[in-house]
């Protein structure tokens, strides 16, 4: 006997929610259908939950130094991490009253820094991208960027202020997560893979209405077992082979005399000040998928950062390490239902995914419980992918 499909959401009808995948995206999408909606959740990982790339990361929330003027990416990826970020102060709120724990959020205003005419002239860029979208920013001289963060070089030549762009301890807001929704009588977390079958083409999974894949740059990977084998989730969406790896490694350093207190940023650098250590990265890697750090490349990562504010080349370091990040074409994630109905994805947000956690929540929340959508949001559709193929 087949299983019966996936049932659509719609007004009088509360599913429940299959999420595959326990990094911040999975556990933020579980947050907001379980603890702020009362939709009963599933969380299915076998890998610790809240590690990979969401533990990995170093909590920028940056929509303007990270999307504001990059080039080839998803016309509308500004636009979303605008209001990505425009979420994060209530989120953060929320989030530390449903665990009784902090975030670690911060927003503190980030400075992006230029120490030679190539870097001037991205700032330059970037200022300019600002003004033709009426964002905020100021561009400041070096004495004023001094005064604001004096741990800077002294051959700093200029910097940019962005307010909108602030900070969360990452590490502390997956923490939470986990937290609120072990509380939860609505959500379950299991260490395990999704038994996910599929029986004459439709996906089920026993108990639960709708699923979530949301496993980072192994979404696609997804194992379903079907008439005795094991195939991956990409052989019921081709789209979701979009989602691959960028590899990235990173340090964290003890703070010091004098250490940086702001969010820093020059080219493909930034320094991340938190309450118990400064976080220096990150190497960008197409393709490596490997979670060990390389000394070499750990050695070039505080020897650049170390430029912008010399004092760290002379901290200890805590930690170093690598992680993988998920990432697209257009650098933009795929949000929303796949070819398969009743079957969604969240993943692919590339060097966003902690700033994109709330909104992307909120998105897959309202599609699954019939909410309309704006045409924002219906942008970041997998269906995109064959659209542009």
């Amino acid at each position: 006997m087949n299983p019966p499909p996936l049932a659509p959401p719609h007004s009088s009808f509360t599913p429940k929610v299959a999420i595959l995948g326990a990094g911040i995206i999975g556990l933020a999408v579980a947050f907001e259908l379980a603890i702020k909606r009362g939709v009963p959740v599933t969380i299915y990982d076998p890998a610790p939950m809240g590690r990979g790339a969401s533990w990995a990361a170093a909590g920028m929330l940056a929509p303007a130094f990270e999307a504001a003027a990059e080039e080839g990416v998803h016309p509308h990826l500004f636009d979303l991490c605008m209001e990505g970020a425009e979420l994060w102060p209530d989120f953060s709120i929320d989030l530390a009253h449903a665990a009784d724990a902090e975030s670690g959020y911060s927003g503190r205003p980030s400075l992006a820094l230029a120490f030679d005419m190539a870097e001037t002239a991205a700032m330059h860029k970037l200022a300019r991208a600002l003004d033709a979208r009426g964002i905020a920013h100021e561009e400041l001289p070096p004495g004023t960027a001094h005064l604001l963060e004096p741990s800077l070089a002294p051959d700093l030549v200029a910097a940019l202020q962005m307010p909108t762009d602030g900070q969360v301890d990452n590490r502390a807001v997956v923490r939470a997560l986990i937290m609120a929704l072990q509380r939860s009588p609505l959500a379950t977390l299991r260490s395990e893979a999704a038994p996910l079958r599929s029986v004459g083409g439709r996906l089920s999974l026993e108990g639960h209405d709708l699923i979530l894949a949301a496993a980072g740059w192994s979404t696609a990977a997804i194992k379903v077992e079907e008439n005795g084998e094991r195939l991956s989730l990409v052989n019921w969406d081709p789209a979701l082979d979009e989602i691959d790896c960028y590899g990235g490694q990173m340090l964290s350093v003890a703070h010091g005399y004098g250490s940086p207190e702001t969010t820093l940023r020059c080219g493909t650098i930034y320094i991340a000040p938190k309450a118990d250590r400064v976080i220096i990265g990150a190497t960008v890697e197409p393709g490596v998928a490997t979670e060990a750090p390389e000394p070499a490349a750990i050695s070039a990562l505080l020897a650049r950062a170390a430029r912008l504010c010399p004092v760290l080349a002379d901290l200890p370091i805590i930690e170093t390490w690598a992680g993988i990040r998920p990432g697209t074409r257009d650098r933009a994630p795929l949000i929303g239902e796949t070819a398969v109905p009743g079957l969604y994805v969240a993943s692919g947000h590339f060097r966003n995914g902690i700033l994109l956690a709330p909104i992307t929540a909120r998105i897959i929340a309202d599609m699954m419980l019939g909410k309309p959508m704006s045409e924002l949001h219906q942008s970041f559709s997998p269906s995109r992918i064959g659209a542009v193929a």
